[in-house]
């Protein structure tokens, strides 16, 4: 039994060690054709390096900047390629837009449908019988001082050639609205009664006065109601009331404002913007021209400003000043104030802006703009609401440059009359040029 498993045994370790000498024979073959294999490897490298030296000798070029210029055609023309992709998707991006938003403003105007006709104001002070204007204009001299002064308006007297350069009427202008309505009002009465009731001017204005407040609330209260909004401040709702009596292009302000704060939210519900968000900034992006007459700057801002002072949320500020870009703000809601205002402002009928006075309003401001010394070229854009001047940098330095915008605005609005506001852009640059 032992001498059985001894000789099985001894078997075993013969073969195993048969085959460790296989192995080891295997491994030093192996060793052997590494070592050629590494061998033929840097024989090989030389070889390359060797033909890469004979070329760079026989093409004057170096091995590396070949590769780099490689490179730099392949990057271009992959570039090139990208480019025309890119300008093929813009473009149908572009398409697709227009496209979409165009129909997003054919069913905003679909479903808008405004049940009102827009009322006419007047600043004029009329009467059939021409001897009363002319009594009061004539003798009444301290009334219409005393009611200037009271309302904070101005008072002038309109005469006609075919009457004999008798006045046939008064205009009220300036101020507040609801004060210088007042004063219409109050002249009207005053025309009407006679001499009589000159003395009892102040008290008969302060009268008006009172009732056009109270209607104020009334109108800002039922814009509100209307569009269903909540805590807006009762001063706010004074100023949206108040611009009744402040037009735009002879457009009424109050009935724009409900009009843009309607079609505000008409596009926010389209694109899926928070329509009271939208509302809320059409409400009151224009109640700065209640007041522009007593505040310096643009009635964006000054809307802005208001809005913020009585609690608006920041995003509601931000964007009533953003509608005519005094503030960049590039948010879904910015551009669908932008778009309700426009539309409120190009609607058939809506404003008035006759030929003859535009034309007299450009020849003005050009006239200013030429008066400036140093201008290469200007452009008057935008419907004479935007001023790009282009300086020539010998005649004008840096710091002049900086400084004319605001002269030649400054200028326009003391020798021009127009409404809104007018943005005055000045550029200054030079070219050199050389010739090989």
């Amino acid at each position: 039994m032992i001498l059985g498993k001894s000789r099985f045994f001894a078997i075993r370790i013969g073969r195993l060690k048969k085959l460790e000498t296989e192995v080891n024979s295997a491994k030093e073959k192996v060793e052997t054709v590494l070592g050629n294999l590494k061998s033929a490897n840097d024989s090989l490298e030389d070889s390359k390096k060797t033909l890469i030296a004979q070329l760079e000798e026989v093409s004057t070029n170096n091995s590396q900047d070949l590769k780099n210029k490689i490179k730099s055609e392949i990057i271009d023309v992959k570039r090139m390629e990208c480019q025309k992709v890119l300008k093929t998707l813009s473009e149908e991006m572009s398409s697709s837009a227009k496209k979409k938003a165009q129909a997003i403003l054919d069913r905003a105007n679909s479903r808008y449908a405004p049940e009102f006709a827009w009322p006419k104001n007047t600043n004029l002070v009329e009467n059939t019988d021409r001897s009363k204007i002319q009594l009061i204009t004539d003798h009444g001299t301290s009334v219409l001082e005393e009611l200037s002064e009271i309302a904070g308006i101005e008072i002038t007297a309109i005469s006609s050639p075919k009457e004999g350069d008798k006045p046939i009427a008064m205009k009220v202008a300036g101020g507040f609205g609801i004060h210088r309505e007042a004063a219409r009002r109050t002249l009207e009465e005053l025309v009407m009664k006679g001499q009589g009731d000159w003395g009892n001017a102040g008290r008969i204005y302060k009268n008006n006065a009172l009732k056009l407040d109270e209607q104020a609330k009334t109108l800002g209260k039922k814009a509100v109601n209307e569009l269903r909004l909540e805590g807006i401040h009762p001063e706010i709702q004074y100023l949206i009331g108040a611009l009744n009596w402040r037009t735009s292009y002879r457009q009424n302000q109050w009935y724009h404002t409900v009009e843009v704060a309607v079609l505000a939210g008409l596009i926010a519900s389209e694109i899926g913007v928070d329509p009271d968000f939208a509302k809320r900034c059409g409400l009151l992006h224009d109640i700065g021209k209640a007041i522009d007459y007593r505040i310096e700057g643009s009635h964006a801002v000054i809307s802005g400003d208001y809005a913020d002072r009585y609690g608006e949320k920041k995003i509601i500020c931000d964007t009533v000043m953003s509608h005519h870009a005094d503030l960049l703000v590039e948010t879904p809601l910015a551009y669908t104030l932008i778009a309700a205002d426009t539309l409120s402002g190009a609607r058939p009928g809506a404003r008035i802006n006759l030929e003859e006075g535009y034309q007299i309003r450009l020849s003005a401001i050009a006239e200013v703009v030429k008066s400036f010394q140093g201008i290469n070229d200007f452009a008057i854009m935008n419907g004479g609401r935007e001023v790009h001047i282009s300086v020539n940098y010998r005649k004008v330095d840096e710091k002049q440059a900086q400084n004319l915008a605001g002269k030649v605005a400054r200028k326009i609005e003391e020798d021009v009359a127009y409404p809104g506001q007018i943005k005055v852009l000045v550029s200054r640059s030079f070219e050199n040029v050389t010739v090989a």
